[in-house]
Parts: C-alpha cells; sequence; structure tokens
C-alpha cells in the first residue's frame, strides 16, 4: 500500500469536524462514534445519522475536503466554527481502511462489502475515470486527487493525535478562538481554499 500511495503522489489525508473537539481530540484522538458513545465521551458529531454504517470508523479526504458534505454541515449550522485538521499519509497503511469511491452513504457503497473496499486495488479505484464525466485530464485533477470529490476514506478505530500535522482555519478570527487548544508540534495555519469548493465542481453538480 505504502508505495501504492506514493506513487500517486498522496500527501496527506484531511478531516473536518466542529472547532469545539480540539481540546478533546488532541487528549483522545480521532475516535468513531461507536466508542465515544461506549466510553461515555462527551462530543459534538457532523452526522448524527451516518448512513454509511459504519460507526466503527471516522471518515476521511484525500488532499481535498469532500466540499459538498463540508458545505452542508457548515449551511445548516451557521453559529458553529469549524476545523480542517491535516493528517499524516501514513495512516493509509499502518491504519485498517475502507476506501470509497463516491460519498461512502451512497447507496452505491453500502451495497458493497466493506472488504470489497480495503486493499490496494480498492485504492486505485479512487482514481478511476467517472462515466459521464470528462476525463481526470480535463478536470485537471492532481494526480493525488480522487476523482470524485465525495470519494471518502474510513478509518477503523481510534486514530491517535499523533497523525495531526496541522490545524487549519477558515480565518484568523476563528484561530484565535481555538489555537490554545492545539500542541506547539503542531502547525496552526489559516487555509482558506479548504472551506471552498474544488475547482472543478462545476462538473459535479
Amino acid at each position: 500500500m505504502r508505495n501504492t500511495v506514493e506513487q500517486y503522489g498522496v500527501r496527506f489525508l484531511l478531516h473536518f469536524t466542529q472547532a469545539s473537539n480540539i481540546s478533546s481530540i488532541f487528549q483522545h484522538g480521532i475516535v468513531p462514534i461507536s466508542q465515544l458513545q461506549s466510553r461515555n465521551m462527551a462530543y459534538n458529531w457532523n452526522d448524527a445519522y451516518r448512513l454509511d454504517g459504519c460507526h466503527n470508523a471516522s471518515c476521511f479526504s484525500i488532499e481535498v475536503p469532500n466540499y459538498k458534505m463540508f458545505y452542508k454541515y457548515r449551511y445548516e449550522n451557521p453559529q458553529l466554527d469549524w476545523v480542517v485538521l491535516g493528517i499524516r499519509k501514513e495512516i493509509l497503511w499502518e491504519k485498517d481502511c475502507a476506501f470509497c469511491i463516491e460519498n461512502a452513504a451512497s447507496t452505491a457503497i453500502t451495497q458493497t462489502s466493506i472488504e470489497s473496499r480495503k486493499g490496494v486495488q480498492a485504492f486505485r479505484r479512487l482514481y478511476d475515470e467517472v462515466p459521464n464525466k470528462p476525463t481526470r485530464q480535463i478536470l485537471k485533477l492532481h494526480s493525488a486527487t480522487p476523482t470524485n470529490p465525495q470519494a471518502e476514506v474510513l478509518v477503523f478505530g481510534n486514530v491517535e493525535p499523533t497523525y495531526i500535522f496541522s490545524v487549519c482555519f477558515e480565518n484568523t478570527i476563528i484561530s484565535e478562538k481555538y489555537k490554545q487548544y492545539v500542541p506547539s508540534s503542531v502547525n496552526v495555519e489559516i487555509q482558506k481554499w479548504l472551506y471552498e469548493p474544488r475547482h472543478d465542481y462545476e462538473h459535479w453538480r
């Protein structure tokens, strides 16, 4: 897996969450809902329904956030502050991962087995051409960017804080409110592009 990930030039993964979760995340890691509930841990969730059925996994994106979902949550909850965490690529071969070529809650994905979404071939499918869409070349996608902007990586079990190398806010105002909860070893950045649609969004409406 490591060789394949590096072949595609993947540099990092991303995980968005409510900024109020930062303190807990750096204490306990990114913990899936099933563990949060069994350990009676307080948390603020994005998706109360988890239609993907994977309560024992957390959702990540490769290189670019799932902007459709991210926008939806922010639009529905304008009073909340958000953060995007930069995650080390090593997670892809050091953790138990399943690769979803589109939104993990979509019917096409939930009807396929978890096991068939694991391994090198499943990872490679993230980069296949999508029927009835322009080619990756026409879309000007970086080699590391999955074809479908809603492609997701499900990571099973706990993701330790050591995998987080960056905490990215939309603006300085929000950064100032939460940077105190970020360890000094982790970068705090303003990365507005993470809060915007992918450049080819017109083709995915």
